[in-house]
């Protein structure tokens, strides 16, 4: 009995299209693909570079070519070299981009690594074209950073770690090459004594191999000033993430609010975002020329020198919430507080009790404090709340506190806590889609300048997405055409 549902046609009478243009929708994003890499390739020909330079030997896969395959591979989840190069005997798209070329992964893989100025060049023009097209309008950025695990495995080496393990070959050599005398004394008698004596050499080449890399690991923790280096990726830092502790990589990235396009993607070796937040600002007037209106951070980066340069060097506003610290909210929850007294310089305690200036100008993580110190507490009720030195309460006051409170008060305003609740659902969108692209595996590239090149590759990605998502295929063409792809 025959099931009652669709049959397949009989696979002898089926025909296909005669030419792959028609495979292809005039809406497919791989046109747009297309038509951007070759303007791109077109417009800054004399910045290209091929292998092949000569008239002799096999000719090079050209930039345009290698651009346009990583970019779809991207595009559609797709970033092994291995699975890149199935694509191109396989995918029907990728058969019409790239006119029937097949390059190896061997190529698709040395040219990502080799050509992090072209990805790059052409990930900061296109955010240029998006700008000049009204897509990122530029007034209202939002930054964020977000831990992205390095491919390297989790062991990482402290100092006491390498040391250990360089004892412990350092004891095997001395073993096998006492072995190995003994050995030399006895090759002529049995050939098979002679091939342990071979084995012998090989596992005492191997050691000497990884001892050398181990000195030169111990060097380069020296350098770098941390506690843990990753013999896989060195220029990973031991970070902590929502998965633990392990190798990683803080992306940085500045949104636009208009859309939530992408205008800044990097990779940082740094483990916080304290300390990033003018940096950014920064990288985004060097790469696109533009200086917001309003910046946006959560309380990560929250540096108040930072914020205070930004504010006083340019037309923007920070609207970045400032962390509370630990003793403040200490005594918030058991009731102490302290007011000011401006003429006589002082601060009076929730027991009026005086704390007057006993150090001025103390440096402390990058903030200079002046300290003031309550030398009556003596019998205080609230004392033991209140602290555990013996000499009396002290507390510390930013020397900028005049300014800081100025800061707090605007970002109190209705208009200003509306806009801090907003944050988080413009500048965590792109991550999302970043991270279910990448799948679990967030980067195939080692050390820190070839990661930033997958990151302008799933920036650039993201950025292509976003833009099909809001405007007309066919009105993309013609901003396409119209813009000039001139780096300039």
């Amino acid at each position: 009995m025959d099931l009652h549902c669709k049959q397949p046609k009989n696979r002898n009478e089926l025909l296909l299209y005669p030419h792959v243009e028609q495979w292809v929708s005039e809406d497919n994003p791989v046109r747009l693909i297309d038509k951007v890499v070759d303007l791109f390739v077109k417009e800054n020909i004399e910045n290209m570079i091929c292998k092949g330079q000569h008239d002799q030997g096999c000719t090079s896969y050209g930039p345009g070519s290698m651009l346009k395959l990583l970019l779809y591979g991207y595009f559609n989840w797709i970033s092994g070299s291995r699975r890149i190069e199935k694509e191109t005997y396989r995918n029907i798209e990728v058969i019409w981009l790239l006119g029937d070329l097949k390059p190896d992964h061997w190529t698709i893989c040395n040219f990502r690594k080799e050509n992090k100025d072209l990805i790059r060049s052409a990930a900061i023009e296109f955010r240029r074209f998006l700008m000049a097209n009204g897509y990122i309008e530029g007034k209202r950025i939002i930054f964020d950073g977000s831990k992205m695990k390095a491919y390297a495995k989790r062991g990482m080496y402290c100092e006491k770690s390498l040391n250990a393990r360089i004892t412990k070959i350092e004891e095997q050599l001395d073993k096998y090459l006492e072995n190995s005398d003994q050995t030399d004394e006895l090759e002529d008698r049995l050939e098979a004594e002679s091939k342990e004596n071979e084995d012998l050499k090989a596992r005492i080449k191997e050691l000497e191999e990884e001892k050398a890399k181990l000195g030169k690991l111990k060097g380069q923790l020296k350098k770098l000033d941390r506690n843990y280096i990753s013999p896989t990726d060195p220029d990973a830092p031991l970070m902590k993430s929502r998965d633990g502790k392990m190798p990683c990589y803080n992306v940085q990235t500045g949104v636009d609010a208009k859309h939530h396009m992408i205008i800044l993607a990097e990779a940082t070796a740094e483990p916080v975002d304290t300390g990033l937040l003018i940096a950014n600002f920064q990288d985004i007037k060097s790469q696109l020329g533009l200086e917001p209106d309003s910046v946006e951070a959560d309380k990560g980066y929250a540096e108040v020198n930072q914020i205070k340069e930004i504010e006083e060097n340019s037309p923007a506003k920070c609207i970045v919430p400032l962390q509370e610290s630990n003793s403040k909210k200490q005594d918030r929850s058991n009731g102490i507080g302290f007011v000011y007294d401006q003429e006589n310089d002082q601060y009076t305690c929730s027991n009026n009790k005086k704390l007057r200036l006993f150090q001025t100008n103390y440096k402390h993580r990058n903030q200079l404090y002046n300290i003031y110190k309550c030398n009556d507490c003596g019998g205080c009720p609230i004392r033991d709340k209140c602290t555990k030195s013996k000499t009396g309460r002290s507390i510390k006051v930013n020397t900028l506190n005049q300014w800081i409170e100025g800061y707090k008060q605007r970002l109190s305003t209705a208009e200003n806590r509306e806009t801090i609740k907003q944050r988080k659902t413009i500048v965590e969108h792109p991550y999302g889609t970043i991270k279910m692209i990448m799948g679990k595996f967030c980067f195939l590239l080692r050390k820190k300048h070839k990661v930033q090149i997958e990151v302008d590759l799933y920036s650039t990605v993201y950025n292509l997405k976003r833009l099909i998502d809001i405007e007309n295929m066919q009105d993309l063409f013609k901003k396409v055409e119209q813009y000039n792809w001139k780096v300039a």
